[in-house]
């Protein structure tokens, strides 16, 4: 479904010819701004297009840009023009509906939608009329969180922006925030530092933040203050849990499963992980059947060195069938989380089970 509602918003920016304006391709370059950094310049050139289409895998760049465009357009106090949708839940024509409405006590209001790419076909469908035809006192964002990139054609009602990070873009991401909050980390400690956390800049963000408290007058942050300061998160335990899994490790699969529920961890968050493990997999075994190297790969996986030699050791492990039995698996788990009756930490025991059988 998701990937049918999001082709359809493409088909339908493309049929009535809507275009990025002249706005900068918000996919990280080599050596480039950040992409909030980009939109912030957007943002402060003019009024912003009646209709946005944010893309990319770091939500904490989107949110950032979101809170760049609620501060231009409505200023400090307009949260009664400011109003969120849910793609999981919302309806395209109340989405319509809200956003043609005249804004209070402004001259805009700004309408989000987050998981956009999750509405249904049907939704999106009764969003057509309003996107053919915005309203000028309206900004309409359409949140895609699978990283999808529309193709926008010509026009000035509509812009794009991809909020994505390249590897090597995401050190110096890290980099900076450290800047920001006084510090200087060194490429040793950001490696670090992504490599125990992930590339989530939220993520990482938070942990700078921690280190800071703890680093005080010392201004340089350095691998062993990463090693020392940073607990490690859910991402190094899903590892553990993967690789258990991996070796057909029942006993230590459900210790790892049992640390996470301890600290925590939403069982649809852990859920999310697993699942997302499983699709990087099934991607990098596509992009060695294509006979990439080792370089272009972690290009295409935006991953680090470090996290590919774990990759590449499941690559050994697990076949297209093995895999496809386990989303399979993993899909059916999702529908008992969300449906069931029955306890969340026995139907992730189960599926522990299921993915450590054999063939």
């Amino acid at each position: 479904m998701h990937s049918v509602g999001t082709s359809f918003v493409l088909e339908l920016l493309t049929i009535y010819n809507y275009t990025t304006a002249g706005c900068p391709d918000m996919k990280q370059k080599s050596g480039g701004k950040s992409g909030v950094q980009d939109f912030a310049g957007y943002v402060a050139g003019g009024d912003p297009a009646p209709v946005l289409v944010f893309t990319g895998d770091q939500s904490y760049l989107i949110d950032k840009a979101v809170l760049d465009l609620r501060e231009k357009l409505l200023g400090p106090s307009g949260d009664i023009n400011y109003i969120v949708f849910s793609g999981e839940s919302a309806s395209g024509k109340e989405i319509a509906d809200n956003a043609s409405t005249y804004p209070m006590f402004s001259k805009k209001k700004l309408v989000v939608v987050k998981n956009a790419d999750k509405l249904p076909a049907k939704e999106l469908s009764a969003l057509e009329p309003y996107i053919s035809s915005p309203s000028p006192s309206a900004c309409l964002v359409l949140i895609f969180s699978e990283g999808k990139k529309p193709k926008l054609g010509g026009g000035k009602n509509a812009a794009a922006f991809d909020f994505s990070l390249e590897k090597g873009n995401t050190v110096s991401a890290v980099r900076e925030e450290a800047r920001k909050l006084g510090y200087d980390i060194t490429r040793p400690g950001a490696d670090a530092l992504i490599g125990l956390v992930g590339e989530d800049l939220q993520e990482l963000h938070n942990e700078l933040v921690k280190i800071s408290i703890y680093k005080g007058d010392k201004k340089t942050i350095g691998p062993e203050d990463v090693e020392a300061l940073t607990k490690k998160t859910k991402f190094a335990d899903i590892y553990q849990l993967i690789n258990a899994i991996s070796r057909r490790d029942k006993r230590t699969a459900h210790r790892v499963l049992g640390e996470l529920e301890a600290a925590g961890e939403e069982p649809l968050s852990i859920l999310g992980l697993i699942t997302w493990r499983f699709r990087l997999i099934w991607k990098a075994k596509e992009l060695q059947d294509r006979k990439l190297g080792q370089s272009e790969m972690l290009k295409e996986l935006k991953i680090s060195p470090g996290q590919f030699y774990y990759l590449s050791e499941d690559l050994k492990k697990f076949t297209y069938g093995d895999i496809e039995r386990i989303m399979g698996a993993l899909a059916e788990c999702d529908k008992k989380l969300k449906l069931s009756y029955v306890p969340k930490s026995f139907v992730l025991t189960k599926l522990i089970i299921e993915l450590c059988a054999k063939g």
